[in-house]
């Protein structure tokens, strides 16, 4: 049984970069030396990752595959044999090329014919010689992601390459990148081990000696190791200060990836800075700092905790440092918080038409114009809405833009512009909406909690993508410069979780007569409603396919489906419900006559749809759809008589068309909650 270790060792990487070389990593080795692991087990494959290194432990590893039995095939068997029966030169010539007997050809069955062929054993490969075709094809299928040159031969990575190891136990395996040969010597921490600088060059007797060897090197390799001793830290300086320390988890993710060793330092500011709204200090902190903030009875402390790559004794000085960089940029955020409430709100509104939201779209100005008529729009849905209140809240939504504190920094839009608008004596309701408007920003971040706030964000959402759509500018693959799949998912959340009785296609035939755009917006729109929740597709598929374009209706329709589905004679009544959509001919017209129902089980039939639709239409249109289906499950029994006794296609063209007829109509029923057609079990 082997391990192998193999190291990257590089100039410092971005966070972002080790995320994607981490994810890369775990998944290409695991796959690309399968065959080689004795037992599956998630002892296989251990990475470790540092902003200095990129590291792959596998374990449990066999020396050499096992022989297999593979099948060769070669010409057809009609010019295989010649009229003797004998081997043709083309029999011949595949035996030689393949070093196979010709007493072991035989003639072989496949799916396109007979062909002449053979079994033979294939070796097993070596691991050592497989190990260096894997570490090729990893260089060189990397992901995409920013990178560099640095040297003559144009290899291209996130940062130099420095050093890399390559063990299968205690042999090196030999391999070369950029330049650099691949030996059994890592470099320990930078500043903290000899020489500082570079670290400490450190021998590896084999591939598992690693993680001890750069433990004792002040290498905490392990990332989820590094990660817990980060969230432990914080949450016992918390105690410690008496207060809760703000757990933000990217910014944990990003400091871990930023340390090999962290070193926890406090430090302070000065209580003059909490006039400041919390939210600038902790973006003070975080973004531009990464140091972390405490919470004491929900108001900030004027404390922080920074981690440093170092371990010093004079740690003072590093404080000092710390608290020095602090002070001068709360003193610029203090000095613009000033400054932009001497300013009037309306007057800053106007200012909006200086900044270019797009070439083709006009000025951030132009955009909230468009966003009020979309609003009041919207507002027609709904109940009790004060126009009043929207219009106002919508007018000053995005007037921070043009403030000196979001100026500098960005990720305060909508939070300054509520702040101000408080301090400038707007409704408390206008205010929290000019924040809600930019909500949700990401698929898993919280909704807006007023009315006013919900219609403005769908609005504003919405509004970007038919303009951004009406332009020609579409995602495609992965590239989404303006966001646009973000916006989608954001109005597919606020249709669906904040329950709004909106049907989109209606709404946008409201908003643009370009039929091109509605169509590619819906099909856009629903991709998103498809890939965002979590339900069965073929039952998802099933509600959209009826064109149902209400998705708060849908996900209700398609959660009564999956309720039904857990019955034990759910598939009974599916094959009813789908026999009655299969039967009917593509664009259908025929009209139910009564009167030329004539077989019993029809009349039947016919006698309880019609007892049942208007409480089922009634149940549809008040969306409670779980009792909708117990109406239709009443249909069964009657359905199943109708197909045991009843002959559809008949010659009598009346008739034929009349029992469709009635079909479709009960079809036309089950579409108003779904095609259930399209369902499987």
């Amino acid at each position: 049984m082997a391990n192998y270790l193999f190291e990257i060792g590089t100039e410092e990487l971005p966070p972002k970069a080790i995320n994607i070389l981490l994810e890369y990593s775990q998944n290409f080795f695991e796959e690309k030396l399968k065959d080689f692991f004795l037992y599956q087990t998630p002892e296989n494959i251990s990475i470790f990752s540092t902003p200095r290194r990129l590291s792959i432990l596998l374990k449990n590893l066999k020396d050499k595959k096992e022989q297999e039995e593979i099948i060769i095939i070669g010409p057809p068997a009609k010019v295989s044999f010649d009229n003797e029966g004998k081997f043709t030169k083309a029999a011949i010539s595949f035996a030689e090329k393949n070093n196979i007997p010709l007493e072991n050809l035989k003639v072989i069955t496949t799916e396109k014919g007979e062909y002449l062929g053979a079994t033979v054993i294939k070796e097993g490969e070596d691991l050592k010689e497989r190990i260096k075709e894997v570490l090729k094809e990893f260089f060189e299928n990397l992901p995409p992601m920013k990178t560099m040159r640095w040297e003559s031969s144009g290899f291209r990575f996130p940062r130099p390459i420095r050093w890399i190891v390559s063990l299968l136990d205690d042999k090196v395996i030999d391999f070369e990148i950029a330049g650099v040969k691949a030996d059994r010597y890592t470099y320990l921490h930078r500043f903290m081990t000899n020489t500082v600088g570079r670290g400490e060059k450190k021998e590896l007797k084999d591939a598992l000696s690693y993680e001890e060897i750069t433990k004792l090197g002040f290498i905490i390799a392990n990332r989820k190791e590094r990660r817990e001793a980060i969230e432990k830290t914080l949450s016992a300086f918390g105690k410690v200060l008496n207060a809760e320390a703000i757990l933000d988890q990217d910014l944990i993710d990003e400091v871990t990836d930023l340390t090999e060793y962290p070193v926890a330092i406090v430090g302070d500011f000065n209580p003059e800075y909490l006039t400041l709204p919390k939210e600038v200090i902790i973006t003070v902190c975080k973004h531009h700092q990464r140091y972390f903030n405490f919470i004491q009875n929900d108001k900030l402390i004027p404390k922080f905790l920074a981690f440093s790559n170092n371990s010093v004794k004079e740690k003072e000085v590093i404080k000092n440092g710390y608290e020095k960089v602090l002070k001068a940029r709360l003193e610029d955020a203090l000095f613009f918080y000033k400054e932009d409430l001497k300013k009037n709100l309306d007057e800053l509104y106007e200012k909006l038409s200086g900044i270019q939201f797009h070439e083709k779209l006009g000025s951030i100005k132009d955009k909230v114009e468009r966003n009020k008529k979309i609003a009041l729009i919207i507002a027609n849905y709904l109940k009790d809405v004060n126009l009043q209140k929207l219009e106002r809240a919508n007018k000053l939504s995005k007037v921070d833009l043009v403030t000196e504190m979001v100026k500098e920094f960005d990720e305060l839009q909508g939070i300054m512009g509520r702040y101000y608008a408080l301090k400038q004596g707007e409704e408390q309701e206008v205010a929290d909406a000019i924040y809600e408007h930019y909500l949700p920003k990401t698929a898993e971040d919280q909704l807006p909690t007023t009315k006013i706030g919900t219609i403005l964000a769908l609005a504003d959402k919405i509004d970007t993508l038919i303009s951004f759509f009406s332009i020609g500018e579409i995602p495609k693959g992965a590239s989404d410069p303006f966001g646009l799949r973000r916006n989608a998912i954001g109005v597919v959340r606020l249709l669906v979780e904040k329950e709004l009785d909106i049907d989109l296609k209606e709404l946008l035939e409201k908003l643009t007569d370009n039929q091109e755009v509605i169509e590619q917006l819906l099909e856009f729109i629903t991709n998103r409603f498809e890939g965002l929740y979590k339900y069965d597709k073929d039952i998802i598929n099933a509600v959209l396919s009826t064109k149902e374009y209400n998705l708060y209706r849908a996900k209700l329709k398609i959660e009564a489906i999956s309720e039904l589905k857990k019955r034990e004679d759910f598939e009974d009544i599916i094959t009813v419900f789908k026999r009655v959509g299969r039967i009917i001919p593509q664009d259908f017209e025929g009209v139910l006559k009564e009167d030329l129902l004539s077989q019993k089980e029809e009349k039947e039939l016919y006698q309880k749809m019609v007892e049942i639709k208007d409480k089922f239409n009634k149940k549809v249109e008040n969306k409670e759809y779980q009792e909708a289906l117990l109406s239709l499950l009443k249909l069964k029994p009657y359905i199943d008589r109708f197909f045991d006794n009843v002959m559809v296609m008949v010659d009598n063209q009346q008739i034929k068309i009349n029992r469709l007829a009635l079909l479709n109509e009960i079809n036309n029923l089950f579409k108003k909650i779904a095609d259930f057609t399209k369902i499987n079990f």
